[in-house]
């Protein structure tokens, strides 16, 4: 008998969610009663549903206005450059005796 010809009895299984000690879910399949009624869906309402067309896509990288305020400023990091510099010549000088006397004692 092909597998398209099961008798649909023998088919018929119901799933269930089950967790383990640590909370993980996975499903348990075990065979149907036969006096088993599916579960009918359907929709309510009399507008049905539709897709929503305002929005153009949800690509992140495709979104034409920026996510924060501050998303298109760009910092600037030469005064950042310029104060290591300072920093790693007061060291150097530290480091060779010839300080500035300022935080000498």
């Amino acid at each position: 008998m092909p597998l398209d010809e099961t008798p649909s009895e023998e088919r018929r299984r119901v799933a269930t969610v089950v967790h383990d000690d640590r909370g993980n879910g996975s499903v348990e399949w075990r065979a149907a009663p036969a006096d088993h009624q599916r579960q009918v869906l359907e929709v309510v309402g009399e507008d049905g549903l539709s897709l929503n067309s305002r929005e153009i896509s949800y690509d992140p990288y495709a979104r034409h206005r920026p996510l924060s305020p501050r998303a298109g400023k760009r910092t600037d990091l030469r005064k950042l450059g310029e104060w290591i510099k300072k920093m790693r010549e007061l060291e150097e000088r530290r480091r060779g005796g010839g300080g500035n006397g300022a935080d000498e004692t």
